[in-house]
Order: structure tokens, then C-alpha cells, then sequence
């Protein structure tokens, strides 16, 4: 990063404002990254992805879908 230099205490402050209202910026979009991701990576969405076309009729019908996810969960506690 190059230096700045700069002539008054206004011009510093003004910067300083720019930098944190970049950074502000960043942390909503890791924010948002990361929800994405976490959804992405839900036992149901994940279910439904690796299932391909029996995950697509899965995904119109939402009570077999909630029926298959009862059974695998109850596998798994089992």
C-alpha cells in the first residue's frame, strides 16, 4: 500500500472514516458469506442435494420430505 500524505487533520479523519466504512462493509459481507454457507450445509439441504432427482420430488413434497428426514434422524439417534 502506498503511502499517503496528507495536508490537514480533516483530510486523516476523512480517511480514517473511508477505511472503517470499508471495513464495515467487508464484515456484512463475510457475515453474508457465511450464512450462505451454513444453509448450504444444513442436514436437510444436504439430504436433498445428494439425493439428485429423488432430491428434486423430495423438494415438491414437503411432508415426504420432513417423513424421510424423521427416519434418518431416528436411525442416527438409534
Amino acid at each position: 500500500m502506498a503511502r499517503k500524505t496528507f495536508s490537514s487533520f480533516a483530510d486523516i479523519d476523512q480517511e480514517l472514516e473511508i477505511l472503517a466504512l470499508e471495513k464495515q462493509l467487508q464484515l456484512i459481507k463475510l457475515r453474508q458469506t457465511g450464512g450462505r454457507t451454513l444453509s448450504a450445509l444444513s442436514p436437510g439441504n444436504l439430504l436433498r442435494e445428494s439425493l439428485g432427482s429423488a432430491g428434486s420430488y423430495l423438494r415438491s413434497s414437503g411432508t415426504l420430505q420432513k417423513f424421510v428426514i424423521m427416519l434418518i434422524a431416528k436411525k442416527f439417534l438409534k
